[in-house]
């Protein structure tokens, strides 16, 4: 079966995602920028604090923001093709 597919003039070319060298390995900068977010935010509430149940709550909610935040920006996320009926991704 041959398959035809329309390429839209209109559509606007998607950006390369960043990327950051971190030790010969190519990470998706968002990932990167989660990791050093949650390594700040570690280290901050366990001074302050002094509680690690409290460490760890505080790491992931900033850990989940940054990594969502900059996942989903203008240009980043991912686009379905409209070809795609609903719900289909």
């Amino acid at each position: 079966m041959t398959t035809m597919i329309g390429i839209n003039v209109h559509r606007p070319v998607r950006r390369a995602p960043r990327t950051i060298d971190v030790f010969g390995i190519e990470w998706p900068a968002h990932k990167a920028h989660a990791v050093l977010a949650g390594i700040a935010t570690a280290v901050v509430t366990l001074l302050i604090l002094g509680s690690l149940q409290a460490t760890a709550w505080a790491t992931a909610v900033a850990v989940l923001a940054v990594w969502w935040g900059e996942r989903y920006l203008a240009g980043n996320a991912a686009v379905a093709p409209r070809s795609n009926p609903p719900g289909i991704s």
